[in-house]
């Protein structure tokens, strides 16, 4: 089986080649310390309560109709917590990755982009299957995570929804 190249620019600027035949396994979450934030949301499910979340960056990679978005959630609470719900139920990726329900929109709401699926079913995104997952959240902390999208390159902003938060609107693609 040939295995396809996908190039994803991390948060700090370097670029990781990735094999879609090895999912999600070969990517390292990125450092939420040297990131700028493009906007925050709170919570607006029971299940999310004492956790925001926040947008970090949006980049397009090369060839132009890849984003890799960068985001983060963040234990405002006094207890440690976990966050591992925000599965998607519109598309049976096979690897039951837990952030494959981030989506994006584009155009005014309009286009809604699910995380890329690799060749085997899995989502191009962090979830339990990475080396540096982290679910369970310590009082205080913020852990950063990623997922990638197929979005046309007419597309300069998006709005990133992240289940359990409000909605994160105007974030830049750079």
């Amino acid at each position: 089986m040939k295995c396809k190249k996908i190039f994803i620019l991390a948060a700090l600027a370097t670029t990781l080649p990735i094999s879609t035949s090895s999912s999600a396994l070969a990517l390292v979450a990125p450092q939420t310390g040297s990131l700028e934030s493009h906007g925050t949301a709170s919570s607006n499910e029971e299940r999310s309560n004492g956790f925001s979340a926040e947008a970090h960056l949006a980049e397009r990679g090369e060839p132009g109709g890849f984003v890799s978005v960068t985001w983060s959630v963040a234990n405002n609470g006094s207890r440690s917590a976990f966050f591992n719900w925000p599965s998607g139920t519109s598309y049976m990726y096979s690897n039951s990755n837990y952030f494959s329900g981030v989506t994006i929109t584009s155009h005014n709401g309009t286009m809604r982009h699910h995380p890329i699926m690799d060749e085997n079913g899995g989502c191009l995104c962090s979830g339990n299957l990475s080396f540096d997952f982290k679910e369970e959240i310590h009082p205080g902390e913020q852990v950063a995570y990623w997922s990638m999208y197929s979005v046309p390159e007419d597309v300069d902003t998006i709005t990133l929804e992240i289940p359990g938060f409000e909605p994160i609107e105007d974030i830049p693609i750079s």
